[in-house]
């Protein structure tokens, strides 16, 4: 470069060192211009990723919360016809007791077939809850074959009121806690 050469004659041409550093003003000027601008794109493109990526998880975690949604549905329907047909049966056990006889068959085979909604819909927790309900009907069920329960039924509805209340926790446990996943 013969620049530094061209200023060092400084004060014999004074228009030739006013046009080399008007010259050498517009290079660094253009070089500082084109260096924002890369600097500028380069932010942009970074915070332009930065947005998709946010964009993307955002998207994500909806369809996350409408899958649960959608499953939450089915399941709360499972847990809240399964309580009932055990509170049908414990409420069936208040009547006579030749009534409650005759219809414990009926009771007994609806709870059988809510428990295996529940099964399908249900986590492990609550579908044991279920199973320890279920469970619970059919020892009655093989004890009044047996002639092993005396007096009247509603003697015995402590035997199916803890289990069912034990479902119903693990069934509004499971589904509360579907609504903190992310």
């Amino acid at each position: 470069m013969h620049f530094p050469a061209v200023i060092a004659k400084s004060g014999e041409n004074h228009s030739v060192d006013a046009g080399v550093a008007a010259v050498l003003g517009t290079a660094i000027g253009g070089g500082l211009a084109g260096l924002t601008g890369v600097g500028t794109s380069w932010l942009s493109l970074r915070t332009a990723r930065l947005q998709l990526q946010s964009q993307e998880s955002e998207a994500a975690r909806r369809r996350r919360f409408e899958s649960l949604q959608e499953r939450r549905g089915p399941r709360s329907q499972a847990y809240a016809d399964f309580i009932a047909a055990g509170q049908e049966l414990i409420d069936s056990m208040y009547g006579e007791q030749e009534d409650f006889l005759t219809q414990f068959e009926a009771l007994q085979a609806n709870i059988r077939k809510r428990r295996s909604s529940v099964a399908i819909a249900g986590p492990d927790s609550v579908v044991q809850a279920a199973g320890e309900f279920a469970d619970e009907v059919r020892k009655y069920r093989n004890e009044l074959a047996r002639g092993a329960i005396r007096g009247h039924p509603l003697h015995h509805k402590g035997r199916f009121e803890r289990p069912l209340d034990g479902f119903a926790v693990a069934a509004r446990t499971a589904l509360e806690d579907e609504g903190h996943q992310s």
